[in-house]
């Protein structure tokens, strides 16, 4: 019998319906996460509104998902801008932390013509615009999850040491020439002080009216802008009463000295021709002196500047890397640096 070989041929079973894909919700502290990330990008955005300089914009630079280490909030000094911190953010990224550096109030404004304007300063009377930029930056961090650690420059520095005050939460403070009053003239900032007392603040008021200025090789500074290597952004022209406004808010820091709770990492140096040294120590002592704190001067003959952070404004020095190393020794290992 004849028989035909024929290839077997199989018929495939019924494919299933494809299922669509799902992706997993996020957890309740991923959406809280995303959500203060939104929150803080907000008010990022409204700064586009805003005829702002050249690195005065606020900056956040958050992880995808909520880091241990936490956020650190770096406040850059008076007259200045975000730009200060520019390559120390980089290096506390790069190390695991979220970093958010919110442009103090009134900074970095440019007239139609592109030159700096200071109208926007914090005046004599409102100096606790300070204490209430302190309270809204941090409440900014704390929503982002995990610890919070502040640090500054300058008046930057006396705005970090204020919300540890504030905010007993607070993990660390790494204070670089804190300004809590200036070294040269703080005498006539107690005579306006007593007067403004009695005088409902008038005093003070009349100090918004006389002009002052960082000089012309700063002028010149600013003028060119970040673009340019030697220059930089803010402000070397504007009013004594500015000054006056975080002096007074300077005063409540050293006479709070006491509520801070954290560790707190002084860095000061013997040339700084800006801060006066004996307000550093007083709230450096009220918060605990040595028992919990550290405190690193570079002596005079290194000549290291008040505005010892960012190497375009370190006048050669070059110690900003081994700053960089000491600090964040201290915020990852809580290792004091003290000379």
């Amino acid at each position: 019998m004849d028989i035909s070989l024929r290839p077997l041929v199989r018929t495939p079973a019924k494919a299933a319906p494809a299922r669509p894909s799902v992706t997993p919700a996020a957890s309740p502290r991923q959406q809280a996460y995303s959500a203060a990330i939104a929150a803080i990008q907000k008010k990022i955005d409204a700064e586009k509104a805003l005829p702002l300089q050249k690195g005065e914009q606020t900056v956040l630079m958050a992880h995808a998902t909520p880091p241990a280490k936490g956020t650190i909030v770096m406040y850059h000094g008076y007259s200045a801008g975000p730009w200060q911190f520019q390559q120390l953010a980089q290096k506390a990224y790069d190390d695991g932390y979220n970093v958010y550096i919110p442009r103090l109030p009134g900074h970095g404004l440019k007239n139609a013509k592109g030159a700096e304007d200071p109208s926007g300063l914090v005046k004599s009377e409102d100096y606790d615009a300070y204490g209430r930029f302190a309270d809204s930056t941090f409440q900014d961090a704390k929503a982002l999850g995990g610890p919070v650690s502040v640090m500054g420059l300058s008046v930057g520095g006396e705005i970090a040491l204020a919300v540890a005050e504030r905010h007993p939460e607070v993990q660390k403070v790494v204070a670089y020439a804190p300004f809590m009053r200036p070294k040269s003239f703080g005498w006539v900032m107690d005579i306006v002080h007593a007067l403004d007392v009695i005088t409902f603040h008038q005093a003070g008021k009349l100090l918004d009216l006389i002009p002052f200025t960082w000089g012309k090789e700063s002028q010149k500074q600013t003028a060119e802008g970040i673009d340019n290597p030697q220059g930089r952004a803010g402000h070397s022209i504007f009013h004594v009463g500015n000054l006056y406004a975080a002096e007074e808010f300077g005063r409540e820091v050293v006479a709070n000295a006491g509520k801070i709770k954290a560790p707190v990492q002084f860095f000061t140096s013997g040339a700084d021709d800006a801060a006066d040294m004996g307000a550093i120590k007083q709230v450096y002592n009220g918060s605990g002196g040595a028992s919990k704190n550290g405190f690193y001067e570079y002596p005079t003959p290194e000549g290291v500047p008040h505005a010892m952070v960012s190497p375009r404004e370190d006048n050669g020095k070059g110690q900003t890397p081994q700053l960089y190393a000491m600090t964040m020794g201290f915020l990852d290992a809580g290792h004091e640096q003290n000379r």
